[in-house]
C-alpha cells in the first residue's frame, strides 16, 4: 500500500479481535522496520521486548496495564514493550559504530581519513557527553522513530495497534528483566482491529498552521488548498471523525466482546472519598 494512504488509514485501535492471534511473522516484520529507522550515529538504542499475552503471567498483564486502555488490554492479543538503551551509546561502541559508517561510506570519503577524525574531533568530545546524550531527545525521538515505522508496517500488513503508557513501567522492567541501562518508552497494543478500519472517522487535529511555522515562530506555515486536495485523493486525509455510524459501531462492539462502558482500566471512586482514604487511584 503507499505510504500516504498508509498514514490516512492508520488509527489508534482499542477493540481488537481477542480470539484472533497475531502471526509471529508479522510481528518479526514491525521489528524489522524498526530495526531500519534512522538513529543518531547509528548507535541502534531502540529494543522492543515482544509479550504474547496468552503467555504472559497475570502479575505481568497488572504491570503493563495502563489507566486509559481498558478495551484494549480487554482484547490485543500481543504487547510491545519499547525502550531506549542508554548503553548503546556508550563511548567505545559509539565510535565503532562511526567507524563501521565511514567503512560501508555511509559518512566521509576516505574510511582511513574519516575514522581518523572522528577518533581525534568526535571521541574526546563523545566520551565527555555520552551519558547525557544517552538520556537526551534525540534518543528517545529515535525511539520514536523506530515505533513509527514498526506501526505502519503493522498496518500495511493489515493489523492495528495502540500505545500507552503505564505508571507501573519500573515493575514491568523488572518483571521482564531489563538491565538497569534500559528507560521504558511505551506499551503497544497489537492485534487484528475488531472495529472498521475507519474507526469513527480520522481523529481532527489542532489546526495545520498552529504546529507549523516558517523562518520564526508565530509566523504560520500556510498550507496551499492544492495539496490538501492532493492529499484527499492520495488517501492522506480522510473523512474526519466522528462518522455518523459510529456511536451505533461502538455500541454493537461492547456487545459482541462482552466489555463493561467504561476506559478506565482501574477503578475510580468519588475524588473526595478516595483523596480521604488515601487512595491515588481516583
Amino acid at each position: 500500500m503507499d505510504v500516504k494512504r498508509v498514514i490516512g488509514r492508520r488509527r489508534t485501535i482499542r477493540f481488537f479481535l481477542p480470539f484472533r492471534s497475531v502471526e509471529r511473522e508479522k510481528i518479526q516484520k514491525m521489528l524489522e522496520a524498526a530495526r531500519r529507522a534512522s538513529c543518531v550515529g547509528n548507535v541502534m538504542n531502540v529494543r522492543a521486548i515482544v509479550i504474547w499475552k496468552d503467555r504472559a503471567s497475570a502479575e505481568l498483564i497488572k504491570a503493563i496495564t495502563p489507566p486509559l486502555g481498558y478495551q484494549q488490554m480487554q482484547t490485543a492479543p500481543v504487547f510491545l514493550l519499547w525502550y531506549n538503551e542508554t548503553a548503546a551509546y556508550q563511548v567505545d561502541k559509539w565510535i565503532d559504530d562511526l567507524h563501521r559508517l565511514a567503512d560501508t561510506r555511509r559518512i566521509g570519503m576516505d574510511a582511513v581519513a574519516t575514522k581518523a577524525q572522528i577518533d581525534r574531533g568526535l571521541r574526546p568530545a563523545f566520551a565527555a557527553s555520552w551519558q547525557q546524550a544517552a538520556l537526551g531527545p534525540l534518543a528517545f525521538m529515535d525511539v520514536g522513530q523506530a515505533v513509527a515505522q514498526a506501526t505502519l508496517v503493522a498496518y500495511d500488513e493489515g493489523l492495528s495497534t495502540c500505545c500507552m503508557s503505564s505508571p507501573r513501567l519500573e515493575t514491568v522492567a523488572g518483571l521482564l528483566g531489563l538491565p538497569p541501562t534500559a528507560v521504558p518508552v511505551c506499551l503497544q497494543a497489537v492485534g487484528y482491529s475488531a472495529e472498521q478500519w475507519e474507526a469513527g472517522g480520522q481523529t481532527v487535529k489542532p489546526p495545520f498552521d498552529s504546529l507549523f511555522f516558517e523562518m520564526e515562530h508565530g509566523t504560520p506555515f500556510t498550507p496551499d488548498a492544492a495539496v490538501d486536495e492532493e492529499l484527499r485523493r492520495e488517501g492522506m486525509l480522510t473523512d474526519p471523525a466522528p462518522l455518523p455510524w459510529r456511536d451505533a459501531e461502538l455500541a454493537y462492539l461492547m456487545r459482541g466482546l462482552g466489555l463493561e462502558d467504561r476506559i478506565g482500566t482501574f477503578p475510580v471512586r468519588d475524588g473526595a472519598a478516595a483523596q480521604a482514604q488515601g487512595d491515588d487511584r481516583a
